[in-house]
C-alpha cells in the first residue's frame, strides 16, 4: 500500500511539473507571440506611421542664432531650444571616445541594435544587479529618441516607443554614416539646464567651443548624459567626479587612453568656467534685445530667427562692454549706499505719500487681488504677507523674506542707470548697458526719455556761436525775470551770482543765468533746429527754459547728436549689426556705408565749441574727471543735472570715442535731496570716468578710441583766449556794439534802482560812472 501511494504522488508531481512547464511555454509562446503581434502592429503604423526614409534624410534641427562681438566672443542666442549644430571635425575626438566607451562600446560594430548588449543588460543589470553596466540603448536607438518625441499609449507606452525607436534607428544606420549618426546624436542629446548639443554645453561649463574640450572635460560632459541634473557639476560636483572617474575607467578598458592617463585624470579637480548666455545673460544682453527687431526687419519672412541657426556679427567690443558693465556694478553699488544712508529712516515720497499710493495701485497683485473684489484695506493686508523672493539690488540678487508693499517700496527707491559708448567716425555700438539687470529689469535707459538737464547747453552755445555770438562775450551772472517768458527767472544750482562770465566760462562751469541769456539772444528756434540736424529726434518745446534740459530725450539720442561734436559738425547714425550669416556661412546681409546727418556746421565753431567742452573736463564741472579718476587722455564733455536732482547726465568723447551715462530712479520724484549728491558729476560722470580709465590702461584702446582733439588755429584761439569769469566786466573784451548795448543796459537798470538809497553802489553803477568819465 505505501509503494502505491508513493507511486500515486510521483505520479502527481510529475503532472504538476508538466502543467507547470506546459503554463510557461504557452505563456512564453503567447508573449512570444504578443510581441510579435506587437513589433508587427508597430511597423504597419498602428500606433503612429514610422518616419519614411526620404524624412529621415531631411532632418533639420532647430538650432539657436548665435550673436557675436566684433571681436569674435559669443555674446548670446536667440533660441527656441538652446541648441549649437556643429560638423563632425569640428568634435573634439575626447569627447566621441568618451561618449564611445560610457554609452556603446559596440557602435561600430551593430546596425543599430546591439543584441549582445540588451543580454548583457538582461543578465548582469537586472538579474545580478550590476548597475554600472550601462543601459541597452545604442547611441542609435537614443538618437531616435531624441529626434521623435514619445507618446502615451498607456501601459504599452514604454513597448511600444522601444520598438519604435529600433525601427528609426535601423533606418538611421541605413541613411547615415556612424560618424554622421555620432555628430547627430551629440548635436541633440541634452545636458540639462535647457541646454542641448555639445557645443552649448561646451560654452555653458568650459566657455569654450566642443573643439577645444580636453579628455578631462570631454569625460565630465559625457558622464551628465546618465543624468543631467545629478550628474551636473555645477550643482553637484562630489557627483560628477564620481561619474567622470567612471567614463575614465571605460575609456581605459577600450583603450582610448592609458593606465597612467586614467589614474591622473582621476586626482584632478573640476575646472569649470561657467558661462550664462540665454535670453537674459551674457554680453550686452540690453543691446541684443535691442538688435532684435532691427534682425527680424532685415530677414526674409522664410528665415526664422530662433531656429535657423543664424550668425550676427555685432559692433559691440567685448572689453570696452565689460569695462562698462564693472564701472557701473561698482559705482551704483556705491551709490546706492549713500542714497540709502541719505533717506534713512525716510521715504523719499513723505511730502507726498500719494506717489506711492498710486504705484501699488498699479502693482499686479495689487491688480490681482482687486479681481478678487477685495476692498483696499484687505487688499493691504493681503499685500503685507511676507514671501520668499528674489530682490534685485545694486550689488546683485539676493534673497528676502518680504511682502510686496515693502517689495514697492525697495524697487522705487532703486537707483538704475544706462551707458552708450559708440565709434563717431563709424557710428558702430561699442558698448550698451541700458540697466543694473536684464533678467529682472528689462526696460533700456538708454532708449527711454528722461529731461536731458544741462548736457543740452552745448546746442545752445553752437547756435550762438553759429549766430555769430562770439566765446569772449561777457554776460552778466544776476538772476533776471523775463516777463515776456511769463516772469520765467533761472536760477544757478550754486545759488551763486554776481560778476560776469564770458560764453566760454558760462559753459564750463554750467551757469544757467548765462546760458539763459545767451538762449533769449539766439532764439529757441534756431537752437531746436541745430539739435534736430545733430540727430536729436524727441519733441523739443520752442521756449526758453528748452536751453536747461527740460525736454526729455534719450541717451540713444543724446550720443548721436554729441558725434557731431566729435566730428567737427557731422553726426553719424549709430548701427549695430555687421553682417548676418546663414548656417552655412552665406552672408544675408551686411551693413551699409556708414550714414551720417547732414553737416550742421562749420570746421571752425566745431573747433571752438569742442576747446570749450575740453575745459568742463579740464577745470569746469567735469573736472573730478582729472582730478578724482586720474584721466590723462585729451576729452571733451558735459555734465547734466535735472530740476531736484531727478536725473544725472555725463556725456564725453574724443575725436574717435563718444560715451555718456544717465543716472536715476524709475521715478523722477525719487531721488537726493543735495545737488552735492544729485549732480551728473556725482550720479554718472564715475561710469564713464572708471570705463575710460581702463581703456586708458590698455594701449590698443587708448591708441584706436582715446586720440587727440584737432590743433586749433592761432587765430581762432585768440577768440577764446579770455577770462572765464571777471569780478568786474572786462572792458577790454568787449566790441563798440557791446559797449552800446551795456550802456542802455546800464541806463535801464539804474532808473530801475533810483530812489534806493539803503542799496550799495553796485557794479553796475561803477560801469556807469566809467562810461560818463569817456564822454
Amino acid at each position: 500500500m505505501a509503494k502505491k501511494k508513493t507511486s500515486k504522488k510521483k505520479k502527481k508531481q510529475i503532472s504538476l511539473k508538466r502543467k507547470f512547464i506546459y503554463f510557461l511555454l504557452i505563456m512564453l509562446g503567447t508573449g512570444v507571440l504578443f510581441s510579435a503581434l506587437l513589433v508587427l502592429a508597430v511597423y504597419l503604423g498602428v500606433f503612429g506611421k514610422l518616419p519614411e526614409p526620404v524624412e529621415i534624410r531631411s532632418i533639420k534641427q532647430s538650432n539657436a542664432s548665435l550673436v557675436y562681438s566684433s571681436d569674435g566672443a559669443l555674446m548670446g542666442k536667440y533660441y527656441e531650444v538652446n541648441r549649437q549644430s556643429i560638423s563632425n571635425e569640428h568634435i573634439s575626438p575626447y569627447v566621441r571616445q568618451a561618449l564611445i566607451a560610457t554609452e556603446d562600446n559596440r557602435f561600430f560594430e551593430h546596425h543599430g541594435i546591439d543584441i549582445i548588449s540588451l543580454g548583457r543588460v538582461f543578465f548582469k543589470s537586472l538579474l545580478l544587479g550590476d548597475l554600472d553596466q550601462g543601459g541597452g540603448s545604442t547611441i542609435s536607438q537614443q538618437l531616435a529618441k531624441n529626434l521623435y518625441a514619445r507618446r502615451n499609449f498607456g501601459f504599452l507606452t514604454l513597448p511600444v516607443n522601444k520598438i519604435k525607436e529600433m525601427f528609426i534607428a535601423s533606418e538611421l544606420e541605413d541613411v547615415y554614416a556612424k560618424d554622421e549618426i555620432l555628430t547627430m546624436y551629440l548635436n541633440t542629446v541634452t545636458f540639462g539646464e535647457n541646454v542641448y548639443g555639445i557645443e552649448a554645453a561646451a560654452w555653458r561649463f568650459y566657455n569654450k567651443s566642443s573643439s577645444e574640450l580636453n579628455i578631462p572635460e570631454s569625460a565630465t560632459l559625457v558622464g551628465m548624459l546618465a543624468a543631467n541634473t545629478t550628474y551636473n557639476p555645477r550643482l553637484h560636483p562630489e557627483n560628477a567626479i564620481k561619474r567622470r572617474n567612471t567614463v575614465f575607467s571605460r575609456m581605459h578598458t577600450q583603450g582610448f587612453i592609458t593606465q597612467e592617463q586614467a589614474e591622473q585624470f582621476t586626482k584632478e579637480d573640476l575646472k569649470l568656467d561657467y558661462r550664462l548666455r540665454d535670453r537674459a545673460r551674457g554680453i550686452a544682453p540690453y543691446f541684443r534685445h535691442y538688435i532684435k527687431q532691427q534682425i527680424l526687419n532685415l530677414l526674409d519672412d522664410s528665415i526664422n530667427l530662433e531656429t535657423n541657426g543664424l550668425r550676427i556679427y555685432t559692433t559691440i567690443d567685448k572689453d570696452i562692454q565689460s569695462y562698462a558693465e564693472a564701472a557701473i556694478d561698482i559705482h551704483m553699488q556705491k551709490l546706492q549706499n549713500e542714497f540709502d544712508r541719505h533717506w534713512k529712516g525716510r521715504d523719499p515720497w513723505e511730502k507726498d505719500p500719494e506717489i506711492f499710493e498710486k504705484a501699488l495701485r498699479h502693482t499686479d497683485e495689487y491688480q490681482k487681488h482687486l479681481a478678487k473684489e477685495l476692498s483696499h484695506e484687505e487688499i493691504l493686508t493681503e499685500l503685507a504677507r511676507t514671501h520668499r523672493r528674489n530682490i534685485i539690488t545694486a550689488g546683485g540678487e539676493e534673497v528676502r523674506d518680504i511682502s510686496a508693499i515693502d517689495s514697492l517700496r525697495h524697487y522705487m527707491r532703486l537707483l538704475n542707470t544706462g551707458f552708450l559708448a559708440l565709434d563717431p567716425k563709424s557710428g558702430a555700438v561699442l558698448a550698451w548697458v541700458g540697466g543694473i539687470n536684464f533678467q529682472y529689469l528689462p526696460y533700456d535707459h538708454v532708449t527711454s526719455k528722461r529731461q536731458a538737464g544741462s548736457t543740452f547747453k552745448p546746442f545752445v552755445y553752437t547756435a550762438a556761436l553759429m549766430e555769430g555770438m562770439q566765446a569772449c562775450q561777457y554776460f552778466s551772472n544776476e538772476q533776471h525775470v523775463y516777463e515776456e517768458y511769463e516772469n520765467w527767472s533761472p536760477g544757478n544750482s550754486s545759488g551763486k551770482y554776481g560778476g560776469y562770465y564770458s560764453m566760454a566760462g558760462g559753459l564750463m562751469n554750467s551757469m544757467n543765468t548765462i546760458t539763459a541769456e545767451i538762449m533769449i539772444r539766439t532764439g529757441p528756434e534756431q537752437v531746436i533746429k541745430l539739435a534736430k540736424e545733430m540727430g536729436v529726434e524727441s519733441f523739443l518745446p520752442a521756449v526758453p527754459s528748452l536751453a536747461l534740459g527740460t525736454a526729455e530725450v534719450s541717451l540713444l539720442e543724446m550720443l548721436t547728436a554729441y558725434t557731431g561734436f566729435a566730428n567737427y559738425g557731422s553726426s553719424v547714425k549709430p548701427y549695430g549689426i555687421i553682417r548676418i550669416e546663414d548656417s552655412e556661412g552665406n552672408v544675408i546681409y551686411e551693413a551699409d556705408k556708414i550714414s551720417h546727418h547732414p553737416k550742421a556746421f562749420s570746421k571752425d565753431i566745431g573747433s571752438l565749441i569742442n576747446t570749450m567742452l575740453q575745459s568742463v573736463v579740464d577745470s569746469g564741472t567735469a573736472s573730478s574727471a582729472r582730478k578724482v579718476y586720474g584721466l590723462r587722455s585729451e576729452l571733451a564733455g558735459k555734465t547734466g543735472t535735472t530740476q531736484n536732482n531727478a536725473d544725472g547726465w555725463f556725456i564725453g568723447f574724443s575725436p574717435n570715442f563718444v560715451a555718456g551715462a544717465w543716472v536715476g530712479a524709475e521715478l523722477p520724484s525719487v531721488h537726493f535731496r543735495t545737488t552735492a549728491l544729485g549732480s551728473g558729476a556725482h550720479m554718472a560722470l564715475p561710469i564713464f570716468a572708471r570705463t575710460v580709465k581702463k581703456m586708458e590702461s590698455r594701449q590698443a584702446l587708448k591708441r584706436k578710441y582715446l586720440t587727440a582733439f584737432n590743433p586749433v588755429s592761432d587765430s581762432l584761439m585768440a577768440c577764446i583766449d579770455c577770462p572765464a569769469y571777471s569780478r568786474d566786466l572786462p572792458i577790454e573784451h568787449l566790441s563798440r556794439k557791446e559797449i552800446r548795448e551795456f550802456r542802455r543796459e546800464i541806463r535801464k537798470r539804474e532808473d530801475a534802482m533810483e530812489g534806493d538809497t539803503a542799496k550799495k553802489r553796485g557794479l553796475f553803477r561803477k560801469i556807469g560812472d566809467f562810461f560818463r568819465r569817456k564822454r
